[in-house]
């Protein structure tokens, strides 16, 4: 029976958030944008708790930019695409799993058309059994229903299979609900007592792919 390895995309296999420091740079150059571009970088989450025209309004407001909302939302969207990059060892460690017998997927949340123009820019696809994303499945993490449906399209079972992730609320609460070994990439956060609690805390996946092909 092959075995399966799943990964979130964003900041996981992809260094979104370099993507994401790059292109708030740029807009910053490009508008003469009047607020700090660093406390945007530290603090984007605090725009990020609505729809994504929502978003892009608060951004307009904040740099006081002589933009139109929706129009920066498609550039962003754009722009990201070209500006993302796998992280190191991702392409090789994928290839490794598959050459020992795993079957490996990716399960991200987001919206179909975004999450896969990222899969496709940095060529991902071609290294996994399938891709799982939110917005296509009608299933978000933690839930458990879209790690099922990876396993099930994978043709291997969730038992003794694994779930590496950057996210502790989405990655490691939702595949120790469905029964997977946990991977916690921390970029350097620290791990709260309250927090899910993953089976192993890693600093890169680089780390994650030797610590599953270790594995029996």
């Amino acid at each position: 029976m092959p075995r399966l390895a799943l990964f979130d995309l964003d900041d996981t296999l992809i260094f979104s958030k370099g993507a994401f420091v790059a292109w708030a740079e740029e807009l910053v150059a490009t508008h003469g944008a009047t607020g700090d571009v660093r406390w945007f970088i530290d603090n984007e989450h605090i725009f990020w708790t609505g729809a994504p025209d929502d978003a892009f309004r608060g951004l307009v407001e904040y740099f006081g930019l002589d933009a139109d909302p929706a129009e920066l939302l498609t550039d962003y969207r754009l722009r990201m695409v070209d500006l993302l990059k796998p992280f190191n060892g991702v392409v090789d460690g994928l290839e490794a799993l598959r050459d020992a017998g795993w079957r490996t997927g990716i399960v991200t949340n987001g919206f179909g058309d975004f999450q896969n123009a990222k899969i496709d820019a940095v060529g991902l696809r071609a290294y996994v059994d399938v891709v799982c994303i939110s917005d296509v499945e009608g299933s978000w993490k933690p839930e458990s229903k879209i790690f099922q449906l990876a396993s099930e399209r994978a043709g291997a079972p969730l038992e003794g299979g694994w779930m590496v992730g950057d996210s502790l609320s989405s990655d490691v609460a939702g595949g120790n609900g469905a029964g997977l070994h946990t991977a916690w990439i921390r970029h350097g956060r620290t791990l709260g007592a309250t927090d899910p609690q993953p089976e192993q805390v890693l600093e890169t996946t680089a780390e994650a792919f030797e610590l599953i092909l270790s594995r029996p």
